[in-house]
């Protein structure tokens, strides 16, 4: 343990439980005391690792606290749910929840009550199909399996027990699913009660009326460990609730069970390890969806870039009066604050798409770390078509580390196709972002020279575009990262009102595909982004040990040796030290080229998942970015966003021999005399197994399914490198 705690001298307990933190290498362990107080307490917290500093999150709490060497004092006059973070980082937080007293008068052996005991139970699932039945889980009560209420009334399930699915392993999702499942249900109360690690969603409300969901703290570390989900619903308060979880937060979907109308989520502390805080979408087969709110929120960690307030849409609802008002963002570099969009996805079911209206945002406070770490990314309002439109979206009130936006683009807003009457809104007597418009060009093409690398400039242009002179840093960010040669040191600068300058960077590159970004840790410099792809040439007939060496880099700077690649007679002839170890080797995948489509991405790379670089896609009018893909599922699976390739045709080539091997072209699925096709290589080696994503040249994650990010192959006949 890293911590014991003493709450006014007495001794609290230590809880353990599964969290799945960015890189996403490995699943950790977190933890978490929990007690009752019915009066002001002193907690005393004494930490296995010394102090430098210590953060409490959320900020808003304004919590008093001392801390020396190893020990931190916390006062608290009331009950509060809180991380305590130390030396900068969240890793090894603990988390604290303090809890009203109540239960002592509680009447546990009443006939309609089902109780758990303290200690450990195993149900699998327990079905609850009666009227006016209780669950109560005693403090201390560790309840392994699922709670499925189905088609009742007037039901509680409470206590300050926990449900979890830690032992139910993802083979048997098709059966253990979803902690809490309350189905076609009215009058339901969950409250108090702690869900950990469950297998899919953790809470679901579907087809119900009537509900509160009150003080529920769920932890989730697996794929579609959602928070808590509202499926065609009405009437449904969900109030201060603790998340962690690695897919959404909190959620509102429909599922052709009636309307969802009438649903609020107010006073909760949200923290998401990968995907969104807040979520309306992606299913909403309905007629309406309508008066949602999220309401006084705090989001403390949503590290991934992903949307923190989303209305995504593909099925036949009309959406109407969602609100977001007073939401308090903390720890969450790169992200988009607001996507609202409609787009068919592997999810919807309605040939019929339907649209979006009346939607606020009010008193949007973006903190930061505090501070920023990455520039947002931008936010989007997109329709679908003249009848799938967006209209009357109105923003008041949007605070950027303590600067309110006072137009679209200093919101960082785009407002794309099919959106009608946005409306943004600010008090006149606050401080307004003075924004450095910002642009990357590149005045002269790149050339590649003898080593194989590609020669070029960058040139970035700043303008301020305020009524104040500024002051800032800014610096040049080439995804994937540790590639290339180029200045990564920041660049300070001062502009006075309505001056610009312009910056150039020498850049070397190998080929590859590249988003080169403009990143600042100041909030008044606006985010820039170009898209370059440069062609891997391979000689025709020349000698492997002349050709250009390309090197293995991964998202951790990890090298390793090279590979060299040249044509002979319609042969691939590799050359790589890799080969020579019989431990190791590589895998060839290729593709034929196929033309690009509209909503195809054609970069995403390992730190897309972290939030560092945004998806790009071929977009309707040009290159757009889209930072609703942060993962490989939703690019090949949920939007279907991969090139349509006919075919990835995988080679496995071992090693244990010279280090130079010979394929026919035809064994990769080419044909002969082609000169044009696309490939990545894999390297297999002991020093990569442990990492999430394979090792890949030109930084594929998921190269057997999509060949977005393969290199655009091109054999040269001429003697001469073009």
């Amino acid at each position: 343990m890293n911590y014991k705690v003493y709450v006014n001298g007495e001794s609290a307990g230590i809880y353990t439980t599964n969290v799945f933190p960015m890189p996403y290498n490995e699943v950790q362990v977190m933890e978490y005391t929990s007690f009752q107080m019915n009066q002001p307490v002193d907690i005393r917290i004494e930490s296995e690792a010394f102090l430098n500093n210590v953060m409490i999150r959320p900020l808003s709490l304004g919590l008093e606290f001392t801390y020396k060497d190893h020990e931190i004092v916390i006062h608290l006059e009331e009950p509060k749910k809180f991380s305590v973070e130390i030396n900068g980082s969240y890793y090894n937080n603990l988390l604290v929840f303090a809890e009203a007293q109540q239960y002592e008068d509680f009447d546990k052996y009443a006939e309609n009550v089902i109780y758990f005991s303290r200690g450990v139970h195993t149900v699998d699932i327990l079905t609850v199909n009666r009227d006016n039945t209780v669950v109560y889980l005693e403090e201390g009560a560790f309840l392994n399996g699922k709670i499925d209420l189905d088609h009742c009334n007037h039901v509680t399930i409470c206590g300050y027990g926990t449900i979890s699915m830690e032992k139910y392993p993802l083979e048997v999702r098709n059966i253990y699913h979803r902690c809490v499942d309350a189905m076609n249900c009215r009058e339901v109360c969950i409250k108090d009660i702690t869900i950990t690690d469950s297998n899919d969603w953790s809470l679901r409300i579907f087809g119900c009326e009537e509900v509160i969901i009150d003080n529920v703290k769920i932890f989730g570390c697996r794929g579609n460990s959602d928070g808590i989900d509202i499926c065609g619903s009405r009437n449904v308060l969900v109030q201060n609730v603790f998340t962690r979880v690695w897919d959404d937060s909190l959620v509102v979907k429909a599922f052709n069970t009636g309307n969802l109308e009438n649903v609020t989520f107010r006073s909760s502390i949200l923290w998401n390890d990968f995907a969104r805080p807040m979520e309306v979408g992606v299913e909403l087969r309905a007629e309406k969806v309508r008066n949602v709110r999220f309401e006084n929120i705090d989001i403390i960690h949503s590290p991934t870039g992903y949307p923190l307030m989303g209305i995504h849409h593909g099925d036949r609802a009309e959406i109407s009066d969602i609100h977001f008002e007073n939401i308090r963002i903390e720890n969450a570099p790169g992200a988009q604050l607001f996507d609202i969009r409609i787009r068919d996805s592997f999810w919807n079911r309605d040939k019929e798409k339907g649209n979006i209206k009346d939607i606020f945002f009010k008193n949007i406070d973006y903190i930061g770390n505090p501070g920023t770490d990455l520039l947002l990314s931008r936010s989007r309002l997109q329709g679908l078509s003249e009848e799938s439109g967006i209209r009357n979206i109105t923003f008041e009130n949007i605070k950027i580390l303590g600067k309110t936006a006072a137009s679209e683009k200093d919101c960082g807003l785009l407002v794309m196709d099919y959106v009608d009457n946005v409306v943004l809104l600010s008090e006149e007597c606050t401080q307004k972002i003075n924004l450095i418009d910002t642009r990357i060009e590149i005045p002269e093409e790149f050339v590649q020279d003898d080593n194989g690398f590609y020669k070029g400039r960058v040139r970035v242009e700043l303008e301020n575009t305020g009524k104040e002179d500024q002051s800032a840093v800014f610096w040049l960010q080439i995804s994937p990262a540790h590639v290339g040669e180029y200045k990564r040191e920041a660049e300070a600068f001062l502009l006075k009102a309505g001056d610009s300058r312009s910056f150039d960077y020498d850049i070397s590159l190998p080929p590859g595909k590249y988003v080169i970004a403009v990143q600042s840790d100041n909030a008044n410099v606006s985010y820039a982004w170009k898209f370059l792809q440069l062609d891997w040439v391979l000689r025709e007939g020349a000698e492997v040990n002349k050709a250009p060496e390309l090197e293995f880099i991964n998202y951790y700077n990890i090298r390793t040796r090279g590979l060299k690649a040249a044509v002979h007679k319609e042969e691939l002839i590799l050359q790589s030290d890799i080969l020579k170890d019989g431990n190791n080797s590589l895998v060839l995948y290729t593709a034929l080229p196929v033309d690009r489509r509209e909503e195809e991405v054609i970069f995403s790379v390992e730190e897309t998942d972290f939030g560092v670089v945004p998806a790009v896609i071929s977009g309707k009018h040009s290159l757009e970015l889209a930072p609703q893909l942060r993962c490989p599922l939703e690019i090949t699976l949920v939007f279907k966003n991969e090139p349509k390739v006919k075919e990835i045709k995988k080679t496995l080539i071992p090693g244990g021999g010279n280090g130079t091997v010979a394929i026919p072209l035809t064994e990769l699925g080419l044909e002969p005399g082609i000169r044009h096709f696309w490939m990545e290589v894999e390297a297999r080696t002991q020093d990569v197994t442990e990492y999430r994503y394979p090792y890949t040249m030109f930084h594929s994650v998921t190269p057997e399914t999509s060949a977005h990010m393969f290199a655009n192959v091109v054999i040269n006949t001429d003697d001469a490198i073009r």
